[in-house]
């Protein structure tokens, strides 16, 4: 709807800045029932559409986009695992009414073979299961929100020491024992609440390890997390990009060339998008060597059109409170996002060392 796209464009400096948080905007797209396109168990090729939900915010506000990504693929693992939280959380997340927190970024470093977790589930004297450590960043960190995050079970809580091995975990912010990290000055997104949470021996029911199955959560959950993501990057890079183009005149004529290079492989990567959308949770569902090239050049031409707008824009690029600067602070934060593009990158040369 158009009014909340108008939404997004006034309160994109506030939210950007702290001065708001994207708490309201959440509530508002649950409320236009745009939070849950195309969830799991079937997309149906439905996921287009949240795809361009998302890439819409996205050429508005990097800050709503993200939380909105972020709260969408909580309802995705809900939707697709099942179970009694789901039950209880789904309608509330679908309607904005309760926020989701994907903490998942240590899960795939740690698949990846390039971290640990940072979480560990004990039992205590009385037989309740206690989670514990730190995560090092998470988003949507408001007061309503459930934290979605993999930790590692202790070998006594296994059947075996053997089947010790990395859990899906959901759990409510406000529970007893869960520390908030201070408010960082972020250069961008500062209104997603976003910071590190500390957990000291929070309570845990049995409901709350939402599955064992580790490997098959990643899998499922990684295709739809990465074209998600490319659409918020897609939402930028495209926003740079029509406001980089009428620039184009007197001495910036010398960049034209390259904008409009940059400008045919959005076309194509698009394309690529498109085209891959429908196999996921198909009988032919995409490899992450076709995934991920998407999701990496989808951050990249963010980063290279907010760059090239920024310079084209003279000294307007560099104050903070235009459109044009902050577009180019929140690029900033793409190639950081996890999967970063140096675990992209990296996972993409491991793929191609090993054919």
């Amino acid at each position: 709807p158009e009014q909340l796209l108008t939404y997004a464009a006034s309160h994109a400096h506030r939210i950007d800045a702290g001065e708001e948080t994207t708490r309201e905007a959440l509530a508002l797209v649950g409320a236009a029932g745009l939070a849950d396109v195309g969830a799991a168990p079937k997309h149906h090729g439905s996921l287009l559409q949240q795809a361009t939900v998302i890439e819409q915010f996205a050429e508005k506000s990097l800050s709503i986009a993200f939380s909105l990504w972020c709260h969408r693929m909580c309802i995705e693992y809900l939707s697709f695992l099942g179970g009694p939280c789901a039950q209880e959380w789904l309608p509330k997340f679908r309607a904005g009414e309760a926020v989701g927190s994907s903490a998942m970024a240590p899960a795939f470093r740690y698949a990846a073979g390039l971290g640990d977790l940072g979480l560990h589930i004990s039992r205590d004297a009385s037989g309740q299961l206690r989670l514990s450590g730190r995560l090092g960043w998470a988003s949507n960190l408001f007061s309503d929100a459930i934290i979605f995050a993999a930790a590692k079970l202790t070998p006594d809580q296994a059947d075996t020491v053997e089947s010790a091995t990395p859990v899906i975990v959901a759990v409510p912010l406000a529970s007893e024992g869960i520390e908030i990290g201070p408010e960082l000055e972020l250069l961008a997104l500062r209104g997603t609440a976003s910071t590190s949470v500390q957990l000291h021996n929070v309570p845990l029911s049995d409901e709350q390890i939402m599955t064992r199955d580790f490997d098959a959560f990643l899998q499922r959950a990684r295709p739809v997390l990465s074209v998600l993501q490319a659409s918020f990057c897609f939402g930028l890079a495209s926003e740079s990009f029509r406001h980089a183009q009428p620039r184009l005149v007197g001495v910036n004529q010398v960049f034209e060339t390259e904008v409009h290079q940059l400008a045919d492989r959005l076309v194509k990567a698009k394309q690529d998008f498109i085209d891959i959308l429908p196999r996921i949770d198909s009988e032919n569902p995409p490899v992450p060597s076709e995934l991920l090239p998407i999701r990496l050049e989808a951050g990249v031409l963010a980063k290279q059109l907010t760059t090239l707008e920024t310079m084209l824009s003279g000294s307007q690029g560099f104050v903070t409170t235009s459109d044009v600067n902050r577009r180019y602070r929140e690029a900033t934060f793409i190639p950081l996002q996890a999967p970063s593009e140096a675990q992209l990158r990296w996972e993409l040369m491991q793929g191609n060392n090993a054919s």
